[in-house]
């Protein structure tokens, strides 16, 4: 019988073998890796080793790693349990507000790619694996202090509120493949978290991602800060494209190539630029000073070219605008087009890290509000758009630090500071998706147990045991359509 279930055993890693290098084949060699881990954590399992480093092998290929270190800090940190108790209650309905936000804009996001796949930009399979150093748009170093520091943070959140309340923490501990960890875990005595009320428990899964958005939101303002002390070396304006077969591209202008002045007028900022070209109208004539872009020496050469300007409103019906927009937008006939995109300030690349903190930003409240409600999008998008760095390596070039570090310290500090941001807002936002294990799916399942035993106050004929396995229905079904359009997001950039 035994030799039946190694043989069994056996027959199954050659399987998982097998079936993992063929996906490495198909999708990206970085696979072949899990096979060397798994083969690995296995003969470290059946040696013993793993026992004796207070370890498990978890779902083939991950290694959970238990530490008793960090009970001293814990219990020191989370000894004011009145302050920890009102941090949990007040980060608890962020995270049900953040949730709510979370799960609409998920679902509009599928809706909105089911409807139209044929806008589905399609993705590299390096793409879909999000691992620091693999994925295209995650930088190994800064991802892995990025996911470190986040992690941590999140655990220790979940940790600080079960001692709050009252509950144990037996151990802390991360989950690795390989030596990339993908996963932390503060391990409370079991018992004592489902015997513990509904609302403290609720809090203790929302302290992970509420530690999370307000260590982002912590970040984000010294990332900001730092951000204020750079300044573009050169003033002006610059196009990260050119339209074809508009005065812009029939005059020979470049990508990236700083415009200085128009007709002697000089040109500071965008906003400069706009109100000098409204001066004009289409047909007339100007010339634009422009610096190339660096030579070898990395010097810029400054020449003048002269274009006639082409009219903005025709440019924009021939690309079959609605004139009803047009007129909201103020354009109107014979206003004066260049024919370049993206115009920006050269400060435009830190402008946009600091978002409504940026020392040019408009100081008014409701802007501020706006700024702080989108920036984490703004912050996400960045490596996505830029393959990896935090903004065009061509604004990089524009900039310099009036800091006393120097340029160079001054850009290290900007990414430690933006990685760090960025990967607490992406395990905060990613945790709190009502998705059973998710933290944001023990919260919606303990929150409908509020409402449907509230509820079931009115009816004679709801028990206990009824209310809870209706709750179990309803999470469960819930997750598995969350899960199913997770997948289908993951999959319809590589088949359209």
């Amino acid at each position: 019988m035994r030799s039946e279930e190694d043989s069994l055993g056996n027959r199954r890693e050659w399987f998982f073998i097998a079936l993992v290098c063929m996906l490495a084949i198909q999708i990206h060699w970085s696979l072949i890796l899990i096979v060397a881990w798994y083969i690995v954590l296995k003969r470290l399992e059946l040696n013993g080793t793993l026992d004796k480093w207070d370890a498990d092998r978890v779902l083939g290929i991950i290694l959970m790693i238990r530490t008793k270190r960090g009970q001293t800090a814990l219990e020191i940190i989370s000894k004011p349990r009145k302050f920890w108790r009102v941090f949990g209650e007040i980060g608890l309905w962020t995270c049900r507000f953040t949730s709510m936000i979370v799960l609409i804009v998920f679902v509009l996001g599928f809706i909105s790619m089911v409807l139209n796949p044929s806008e589905v930009e399609s993705a590299t399979p390096s793409e879909l694996i999000i691992i620091p150093g693999i994925s295209p748009t995650i930088p190994l170093l800064w991802g892995l202090i990025g996911l470190i520091v986040a992690l941590v943070i999140h655990e220790y959140g979940h940790g600080i509120l079960a001692r709050a309340h009252g509950m144990r923490v037996q151990s802390f501990g991360l989950l690795m493949v390989g030596l990339i960890p993908i996963g932390a875990f503060a391990e409370p005595e079991g018992r004592e978290l489902i015997r513990a009320p509904r609302k403290e428990r609720q809090r203790v899964f929302a302290a992970g991602p509420a530690v999370n958005m307000y260590g982002a939101l912590i970040c984000f303002i010294a990332l900001a800060m730092v951000a204020n002390t750079m300044s573009p070396t050169i003033t002006g304006v610059h196009a990260e494209g050119i339209i074809e077969n508009q005065p812009a591209d029939e005059s020979g202008l470049q990508p990236w190539e700083i415009i200085t002045h128009i007709n002697g007028t000089e040109i500071s900022n965008h906003d400069d630029f706009t109100t000098t070209l409204k001066l004009y109208q289409a047909g007339n004539n100007i010339t634009l000073t422009v610096l190339s872009m660096p030579n070898e020496n990395r010097e810029r050469e400054e020449r003048n070219i002269s274009l006639t300007l082409a009219d903005q409103y025709q440019y924009y019906i021939d690309q079959g605008a609605d004139p009803l927009i047009l007129e909201a937008y103020g354009i109107e006939e014979n206003d004066a087009f260049v024919g370049v995109s993206g115009l920006s300030s050269n400060g435009k690349g830190i402008q946009r890290l600091a978002g409504p903190l940026a020392k040019d930003t408009s100081k008014n409240p409701l802007n501020i509000a706006v700024g702080f409600a989108i920036q984490p999008l703004q912050l996400i998008s960045a490596p996505l758009n830029f393959k990896g760095e935090i903004m065009h390596p061509n604004e990089i070039d524009l900039l310099t630090s009036d800091s006393f570090i120097g340029t160079s310290e001054t850009f290290v500090i900007l990414h430690l500071l933006f990685w760090i941001t960025w990967m607490n807002i992406l395990l905060g936002f990613a945790n709190l998706i009502p998705l059973m294990p998710f933290d944001g799916g023990h919260m919606m399942k303990d929150r409908l147990h509020d409402y449907f035993s509230f509820f079931a106050k009115f009816s004679n004929k709801s028990h206990p045991m009824k209310v809870q396995n209706t709750v179990n229905k309803i999470s469960g079904l819930s997750s598995l359509i969350l899960f199913g359009m997770l997948i289908i997001f993951i999959i319809m950039p590589l088949i359209v």
